[in-house]
């Protein structure tokens, strides 16, 4: 990658962690009137046609080859399916600052899987700083209560938030494959529009989609998660994926929980514990060891 590549690439990934450390506050507002399914699925319709025209505007053919369908299924099921839908869940149950602090552990969740998958090599620091990461995400679901750890007692909230990032490294893992023979904006769109699909479906068996009209403040967050946080943020994220692979661009989400905590504090009166605080600490330092040594 050129310098002027890089220089572009993270500016479009700094972009969007900055965007996504604000859209849990908008989904925090809207799960009070909208179930996290209902929230899905009209997002991703709207997001998966956008991006599906962007590339049929840009003269690519727009349906994919059929070596794709499979792998678009997947990156349906686990990057908008489960991760959305864990994650919205999780914000009815705990707070924005813990759903942008456990984010902070993907950049190790993806060099573990990385490694574990498509045999990326790690060293021992590398290993270490995965291990610090893991630790510190423990210290912040479970506010630093060994008894919490010992009974496996852990906030419903933040074991959704916790899936939820498991889910998003694997969609990016399977993303990297399918970018190497469609272009991000095709491959985006129709994992989104897929995945509205699929869980329209789950909503529609379960009793989950239940669209009601919104106040004009709750369209303004719904327009923010569907353009900025939807479009543009996952279209600059697979982009960064494909330029800079999964693990450099994981490391960007350092990012989000700073916007998350200043959000949450500002907004939702969110107190950060002294736990909290250790947590997010291990993390970041685990990050910095795992992503020096990948360097």
């Amino acid at each position: 990658m050129s310098r002027e590549q890089a220089r572009f690439t993270y500016g479009l990934l700094t972009v969007t962690v900055i965007i996504w450390g604000i859209q849990p506050m908008c989904i925090k507002w809207l799960v009070e009137a909208w179930t996290p399914v209902t929230i899905t699925a009209m997002r991703y319709y709207l997001i998966g046609t956008a991006l599906i025209c962007i590339a049929g505007s840009q003269g690519e053919r727009i349906l994919p080859p059929k070596s794709c369908l499979v792998p678009l299924l997947c990156m349906a099921v686990t990057g908008i399916g489960f991760n959305n839908v864990m994650q919205f869940t999780g914000l009815k149950y705990s707070t924005v600052t813990n759903c942008t602090l456990i984010a902070a552990a993907s950049p190790a969740i993806t060099a573990f899987m990385a490694a574990l998958f498509i045999r990326e090599r790690l060293g021992i620091l590398a290993w270490l700083g995965i291990a610090l990461s893991f630790a510190g995400a423990l210290a912040v679901v479970s506010g630093g209560d060994l008894a919490i750890v010992s009974a496996l007692a852990f906030n419903y909230g933040d074991m959704l938030f916790l899936g939820a990032q498991v889910a998003w490294t694997t969609y990016s893992l399977i993303a990297l494959s399918v970018m190497g023979r469609i272009s991000a904006a095709l491959a985006t769109g129709w994992a989104g529009f897929l995945g509205a699909v699929i869980v329209s479906l789950y909503g529609a068996m379960t009793g989950e989609l239940a669209p009601v009209s919104l106040s004009p403040a709750l369209w303004i967050a719904f327009a923010y998660t569907v353009v900025c946080g939807g479009i543009m943020a996952m279209l600059f994220w697979n982009i960064g994926v494909k330029n800079a692979g999964p693990s450099t661009t994981a490391i960007f989400q350092n990012i989000t929980p700073l916007v998350g905590m200043l959000g949450g504090s500002l907004l939702f009166e969110e107190q950060l514990g002294l736990p909290e605080i250790l947590g997010a600490m291990a993390i970041f330092l685990g990050v910095y060891i795992t992503a020096g040594r990948k360097r």
